[in-house]
């Protein structure tokens, strides 16, 4: 573990002028208050039976804030799911609320996991997670991430997930932001049939910030990648997505689609997107598309002639625009669908 000065630490964070954090400055957001940016996190773990849960020491994941946690977490949090590992018990992640933390997830040939994280905190803090999974052969991944924190906390959550051949990944983030917070999915295609739903969905009020970002990095044959994001801000909230496409030669027969769509409650809330194709590979077949606007006055007006009051009204349509991002049969558990649908219901109901 590496000591730093305070200064030293503020210099290492992310700021507007690198192009990844342009509109999620990390450095130009840390206050004074935020103390206890070198402690280390503790979070809590509830394993599946016959899970184990070991510490180890690992280099870092080469991103801007995995280097911080590498300073100062420790070693990293390691759990091995043996190959063929099939459980319907989930692995749940839990109380990330201060400090630096890495974790490491390895699954081996043919093991599939159910993953939960929860990211919540009831005071102003400073969280920052590095986690790293790693899929073997035919390994399946489904994963949840429920986010909701403190109005003043800073969290930044890094993932990075190496996948192998015939692997199935499937992710459902839902957020309400926080001070300032970023969600960082980064995955590696290492081998053919790659198959990745990745799905999300931010909500934004008072002076809340949420930046959704994504790099699929596409190197073997035969991918099929669906991505969508759905944002809803209103007040002085601000949202963020970026999401990256990057097909490289050897990626055939891609098949990849990424959409962003937002609507703005009000005026004086922020959206900004940014996705991207970079493609070096002839037979694929890949798309982007992206919006920012207002709810449909026309089905607003629409509702009201048939005797449906105004709030309830601009509550059902954004609650049907948000949904699109979550599918019921995309769970694995229909749990997790529920619970994701009442807790955006019960937020629409008090900022629409």
């Amino acid at each position: 573990m590496i000591n730093m000065q305070p200064n030293t630490l503020i210099n290492q964070l992310p700021h507007r002028r690198m192009e990844a954090w342009k509109w999620t400055d990390v450095r130009g957001a840390v206050t004074d208050t935020q103390v206890g940016m070198t402690a280390a996190c503790a979070p809590e773990f509830e394993l599946p039976p016959s899970l184990t849960l070991t510490r180890k020491n690992h280099t870092d994941t080469g991103t801007p804030m995995g280097k911080l946690a590498t300073n100062f977490a420790g070693e990293a949090y390691v759990v091995n799911v043996p190959a063929g590992f099939n459980s319907t018990d989930t692995l749940k992640i839990s109380s990330l609320e201060h400090g630096h933390v890495r974790i490491i997830i390895r699954l081996g040939v043919d093991a599939k996991l159910n993953m939960s994280e929860v990211h919540a905190s009831k005071k102003a803090g400073f969280v920052n997670l590095d986690l790293r999974i790693e899929l073997a052969k035919g390994a399946k991944l489904a994963r949840t991430i429920n986010h909701n924190d403190h109005a003043d906390t800073m969290r930044i959550s890094t993932t990075q997930i190496s996948a192998w051949a015939d692997a199935e990944i499937t992710q459902h983030i839902l957020s309400f932001g926080a001070g300032l917070s970023r969600f960082e999915t980064r995955i590696a295609s290492l081998g053919e049939n790659l198959k990745a739903d990745i799905h999300g969905a931010y909500l934004l009020n008072d002076k809340r910030h949420c930046d959704m970002t994504s790099y699929i990095d596409l190197g073997a044959e035969n991918a099929h990648i669906r991505q969508s994001v759905k944002g809803v801000v209103t007040d002085k909230a601000r949202g963020v997505f970026q999401g990256k496409f990057h097909v490289r030669r050897p990626a055939q027969l891609t098949d990849a689609e990424m959409r962003h769509d937002a609507i703005m409650l009000s005026d004086s809330c922020q959206v900004r997107a940014k996705p991207e194709l970079e493609i070096y590979a002839d037979d694929v077949a890949c798309a982007h598309g992206n919006t920012v606007g207002a709810l449909d006055e026309s089905a607003l007006f629409y509702m009201r002639q048939r005797g449906i009051p105004s709030k309830q009204a601009r509550a059902l349509l954004t609650l049907a625009f948000v949904a699109e991002a979550f599918v019921a049969e995309a769970f694995d558990s229909m749990a997790d669908h529920t619970s994701f649908m009442a807790l955006i219901t019960n937020w629409l109901e008090q900022n629409s």
